[in-house]
């Protein structure tokens, strides 16, 4: 199966919306690490062709890349194929990344600051990622339900 990339505008609403109200990227791609490159730069691409761009930009990719390569390497314990979300919503006052798996029970939030005050080969490994995403990001939820783990990053605009 090959994931899928959708791009759309919100027309939903009953209230009248700009053309900048809401746009969204949606797809969906298995836990492979090559099918997590392709969705990054897909997402990339949209975030930036919707003209968010410099340090947006780079805390979007950051964030994807740094929170679906921990569902990657820590959410499963087997090697059948999982499914993985990645949405956008391009929202003119912020940029919304929505991550959501099937993997183990895994709140981001609760990973431990590390010490960056200690020196590299002093500090126990992991969770510097996190940490940067949570530092640059405006605002982070996470949520389990139904077996699914879902993590909304918002990034000012």
């Amino acid at each position: 199966m090959q994931g899928f990339a959708r791009w759309t505008v919100n027309v939903e609403s009953h209230a009248p919306m700009s053309a900048e109200s809401l746009r969204t990227f949606e797809r969906r791609f298995q836990n492979r690490l090559a099918d997590l490159g392709h969705a990054t730069d897909e997402a990339v691409r949209f975030i930036e062709e919707n003209g968010v761009s410099g340090k947006e930009g780079y805390v979007a990719n950051l964030a994807i890349e740094e929170m679906a390569t921990n569902i990657l390497k820590y959410g499963y314990d087997d090697t059948s194929v999982h499914e993985i979300l990645l949405r956008v919503e391009v929202l003119p006052e912020k940029l919304l990344l929505i991550i959501e798996d099937d993997g183990h029970e895994f709140n981001p939030l609760n990973v431990p600051e590390p010490d960056i005050n200690l020196l590299a080969e002093e500090r126990t490994p992991g969770g510097l990622g996190i940490h940067l995403v949570r530092k640059l990001a405006e605002e982070m939820h996470y949520e389990r339900r139904d077996g699914h783990n879902r993590l909304t990053v918002a990034i000012r605009r």
